[in-house]
């Protein structure tokens, strides 16, 4: 009797795992279908693929539908329309299987927790900062001008003179300034039966203001000069000599042609001397006159030719 009822017990023990093994199962394995392109991913590889995502944990129990559309995976869990997601879908069907592993086991719960190491913590970088660096602005190289001209005056002496002239400027036009010197003779002044020959020297500095076109080049000077005016008699029973110096300002205007490091050029050169000059000899006859004033007032035309020097 004893041994019926222990055989009957076993055999209850065993229903009962049996039974619990198939509802274990039963939950293990949700209803899944794959519809589409059903082998990538397959059902099986989804379903292996759940198990790797959760094992020993709990599924949904609504059915699962994978809807394989071109390169989109649309995922449906049960009738519930906020169950519902659409993702990429990778070309290697092992990704396909295991990314709608995620999404369902996403829907059942956490996922799985893995081990993982200590967390490391990292200083980050600050971003780099792009800064434009800005090259300081060059400034055009300085030439050197060396020039001669010949020049005539209509107001002073009604005579030719030569002219040199030295300038610092910019190669590209600009400010700068300019050295001057000249000589001018004049017509010679009569008096009481002699003659008096009169020479000027003039030398000076001035600023000036050069513009620069590719053939074509332009300038305008302002400054100041000192003079030396000498007069020499001659046809008199006594020859004597002359001088005085003055001071004025001058002004002038240059423009002409480039060529290479050449320069051909007209100027129009104004003079204005603070005094005006007298030429006076010594007279022993009364009522002939024995002096005569030159203009303070100068004006030049004239042409030249510079050359530049780096």
């Amino acid at each position: 009797m004893n041994g019926r009822r222990l055989v009957s017990t076993g055999l209850a023990a065993l229903a009962a795992a049996l039974a619990s093994l198939l509802t274990s199962s039963a939950r293990a394995e949700p209803s899944l279908v794959v519809r589409g392109d059903s082998g990538c991913p397959s059902a099986d590889m989804i379903r292996a693929a759940l198990f790797a995502a959760r094992p020993g944990g709990d599924l949904p129990q609504q059915p699962i539908a994978v809807d394989v559309a071109g390169d989109r995976l649309i995922l449906s869990l049960g009738d519930a329309p906020a169950a519902r997601r659409e993702i990429p879908a990778d070309p290697d069907c092992a990704v396909r299987a295991a990314s709608v592993a995620v999404v369902v086991a996403a829907w059942s719960g956490e996922l799985v927790s893995r081990p993982s190491d200590s967390p490391t913590l990292t200083a980050a970088s600050p971003p780099t900062v792009l800064t434009a660096v800005v090259q300081p602005a060059r400034q055009a190289a300085p030439v050197i001008e060396v020039d001669g001209g010949i020049f005539y005056s209509p107001t002073w002496g009604h005579a030719p003179g030569a002219s040199v002239g030295v300038g610092r400027t910019p190669r590209d036009g600009g400010a700068g300034v300019r050295l001057l010197g000249a000589y001018q003779s004049a017509r010679d002044v009569l008096l009481e039966g002699g003659t008096n020959e009169v020479q000027r020297f003039i030398a000076g500095a001035a600023v000036t203001y050069q513009l620069e076109r590719r053939r074509l080049f332009a300038a305008g000077d302002a400054g100041l000069v000192g003079t030396l005016t000498r007069a020499q008699g001659t046809g008199y029973a006594t020859n004597r000599a002359a001088t005085a110096a003055n001071i004025g300002v001058v002004a002038e205007l240059r423009g002409g042609l480039r060529w290479g490091r050449a320069r051909l050029w007209a100027n129009a050169r104004l003079l204005r001397l603070v005094h005006d000059e007298t030429v006076k000899i010594q007279s022993s006859s009364p009522g002939v006159a024995d002096s005569a004033t030159l203009s303070a007032w100068d004006a030049q035309v004239g042409v030249g030719v510079g050359f530049l020097f780096e």
